[in-house]
């Protein structure tokens, strides 16, 4: 059985002109995403993502493709 590991895309991280934090993504399809945080916005965005990430099982590197190698 073969695996595939997942994909994962290229993310920019930038204060905007206007200084906000801006994330910005492009999907697999090539359609660009922005996402655009005050500062307060941000700090609750941090806390979320580093309370996330304290169980990462959410997110498995690999999925078996049914493949025999």
């Amino acid at each position: 059985m073969g695996i595939k590991l997942k994909a994962t895309l290229e993310t920019e991280v930038y204060i905007s002109q206007g200084g906000y934090l801006a994330i910005n993504q492009e999907n697999n399809i090539g359609e660009e995403s922005t996402v655009i945080l005050s500062p307060d916005q941000a700090r609750v965005v941090v806390k979320e993502i580093e309370r996330q990430l304290e169980d990462t099982s959410w997110w498995e590197e690999s999925v078996p493709t049914g493949d025999s190698a």
